[in-house]
């Protein structure tokens, strides 16, 4: 069988290892005090007791590492370390609970061996249901309690011992079967889900962005807008909006083809994605039109902002089969103050603002007027 096929889905399947493994810190101590219990009917007090505080600071330092892997986290590039620190913790205390048959087992009685026997078959049902979700885990989990359950009858060299070995084997091989079945199911189910995640944030990004520039559309900007107007009227930030609109675009398309023109379209919005901050909103909103929207922006910022998107587009120097072109961008900026206003209204003003641009020669930039000061004119 193949290990699985990505540390992604590896990382989950330890995530569910140590989910199952954490109810260990609610019933492991009561497990040992039990099975320290019966030990002292035929082991000397002191070396029961000593077993059982090893074995208790053993689940607590496991269980300590569990809680750690939950904590910090991981990536998947982390997968191989936390691996081998539970790996490690874990394999302790299986050593520990498989080494009661060092020294509780006593040859030639049957008691002890039965309860050894049956204290090791129950260790390797619990870690074929818990440790199945990582295979490499599984395996060496079933190492400790898989000698502990065969070796102890061989000893005795009886016929009835030779039987309980071959009993042990065959139930250790059935158990290992069905961990091993157990694992590809959660494999094949994990595979599956990753790509149903993958699949559905393919098509997240189809409904947000742009198919041919990638930056967001007209219905992703319009959703933020509002959002972003809510948040600015709820704190009373201003938010800024760039109108932005390529010039004489359509002689580029004419002269050059719409294929070059497509080419146009995806420089100048790399240049816009590498110009603007993280929490900005760039979107073309169709044809050769964009916007941008600035939370948190005065109108002195903004301006800053849209010159030197302005200037960045005007450096460009698009080199294409059909010949060179040098595209420039009309903007047109306004600001809502505080939140106050709704978002048609906001780009309808910078829209105004982006055609005075154009009037005025193109390759510039022009203030919308704020409404308030309009109304009093």
């Amino acid at each position: 069988m193949q290990d699985t096929p990505c540390p992604r889905v590896r990382l989950h399947q330890l995530r569910l290892y140590v989910d199952n493994h954490l109810h260990d810190r609610y019933l492991a101590p009561p497990l040992v005090l039990v099975a320290a219990a019966l030990l002292t009917t035929w082991v000397p007090v002191w070396q029961v007791v000593l077993w059982a505080v090893v074995e208790l600071a053993v689940i607590a330092v496991y269980i300590g590492v569990y809680l750690r892997f939950l904590r910090a986290q991981p990536q998947p590039s982390h997968e191989e370390l936390w691996t081998r620190r539970i790996a490690w913790a874990h394999g302790a205390h299986m050593v520990m609970w498989s080494s009661i048959v060092v020294w509780a087992y006593v040859p030639g009685d049957l008691n002890p061996l039965m309860f050894v026997m049956l204290m090791q078959a129950g260790l390797i049902s619990l870690t074929v249901a818990m440790s199945n979700p990582h295979r490499r885990l599984l395996l060496s989990d079933l190492v400790a309690p898989t000698v502990a359950l065969v070796v102890p009858p061989l000893r005795d060299g009886t016929l009835f011992s030779l039987g309980l070995t071959a009993v042990g084997i065959f139930y250790v091989a059935l158990m290992l079967q069905v961990g091993l079945r157990m694992h590809a199911s959660t494999t094949e189910t994990l595979v599956l889900r990753q790509r149903n995640d993958e699949l559905i944030r393919q098509l997240e990004q189809q409904v947000r962005r742009d198919g041919l520039t990638g930056l967001s559309n007209r219905e992703h900007f319009i959703a933020t807008g509002r959002t972003e107007l809510e948040r600015a009227a709820r704190y009373r930030h201003p938010l800024a909006l760039l109108m932005m609109d390529l010039d004489h675009f359509k002689s580029i398309n004419d002269t050059h083809g719409h294929l070059a023109g497509d080419e146009v379209l995806k420089s100048v919005s790399r240049v816009c994605r590498e110009m603007v901050r993280t929490n900005d909103c760039l979107a073309r909103l169709g044809g050769e039109e964009f916007a941008v929207l600035m939370p948190q922006t005065s109108l002195a910022q903004a301006s800053a902002a849209a010159e030197r998107l302005r200037e960045a587009v005007a450096g460009l120097r698009c080199d294409l089969r059909e010949g060179v072109v040098t595209p420039t961008m009309s903007i047109g900026v306004a600001i809502a103050h505080d939140g106050q206003e709704g978002l048609p209204s906001l780009m309808r003003r910078g829209d105004l603002a982006m055609y005075q641009a154009k009037a005025k020669g193109r390759n510039c930039v022009v203030l919308a007027p704020d409404p308030a000061t309009r109304q009093e004119a």
